[in-house]
């Protein structure tokens, strides 16, 4: 018990060691570029001063429209992805046929660069969500597909036949052999797929848009405003980070037996 809490404190200690360190490197960078910044009065380069007035610019206007824009076709996107991925995954996992015949049209459409279809879907649907939404939910059900078809294909046979021995149905079987064999892999692809998710959201509204976090970085780009663009790259990475951390969270939390196993 005791090494235990020698343990717990040890790793908190270094913890705080590490966010200190990281901090202390965030301060040194930010005063090296405003006073690089402010020597040579470029305009490609901007300011952190500079970035932060504008931030509170747009914070006390309409930014928040922007950034539940993108968040909206993420967390749509997602569900859609992910519950489709994870059906088709364990559907051609446990269907060798199926899998053998449809595998290499699945392959052939993954190859094709996601955002080549982006002016396409554009075309058939406008200007709004609705094409964002698409891309990022293509996106998901490619990464979920396969790391749920990977899982489903890992599962031990011998428990599978245990099962039927004990005469198991096959609804039994799914339940008791491989959803839980596959959680692992699921988990593991929603954690790839949520920065995808963002990446594509962002991608899709840069390409055309009315609003969210890609169109402002669009939109500064056209005007060569450096300040909001790098105004508006501090927000996606503000936004990249809480997703990151948002899964590395529910990885924690829907595989909390292994973490306590081990």
């Amino acid at each position: 018990m005791a090494a235990t809490r020698a343990t717990r404190n040890s790793a908190d200690e270094d913890g705080r060691t590490i966010l200190a360190w990281q901090i202390g490197v965030g301060i040194v960078w930010l005063a090296v570029w405003e006073i690089a910044g402010a020597a040579t009065a470029s305009q490609w380069i901007s300011r952190p001063s500079l970035i932060g007035a504008r931030l509170l610019r747009w914070a006390l206007g309409d930014l928040y429209i922007h950034v539940a824009t993108t968040l909206t076709e993420v967390v749509v996107g997602l569900l859609i992805g992910t519950i489709g991925g994870i059906l088709a995954g364990l559907w051609f996992g446990r269907s060798p046929l199926l899998a053998g015949v449809m595998r290499p049209i699945i392959v052939a459409f993954y190859s094709v660069p996601l955002i080549a279809l982006t002016p396409l879907f554009i075309m058939f649907f406008g200007l709004d969500m609705e094409p964002k939404i698409i891309l990022v939910a293509i996106v998901v059900f490619f990464l979920m597909f396969f790391n749920t078809f990977a899982g489903a294909q890992d599962v031990d046979a011998d428990l599978i036949a245990a099962v039927d021995v004990m005469g198991g149905s096959t609804r039994e079987r799914f339940q008791k052999v491989i959803a839980p064999a596959c959680v692992v892999w699921i988990i593991g692809g929603i954690k790839v797929a949520l920065p995808y998710a963002l990446v594509a959201a962002t991608t899709g509204e840069m390409l055309a848009a009315r609003r969210g976090l890609g169109f402002l970085l669009s939109d500064a780009a056209a005007q060569f405003d450096m300040t909001g663009l790098y105004a508006a790259l501090v927000v996606l990475m503000l936004l990249g980070l809480a997703v990151s951390e948002a899964a590395a969270r529910l990885e924690r939390h829907l595989l909390r037996w292994r973490h306590a196993a081990e």
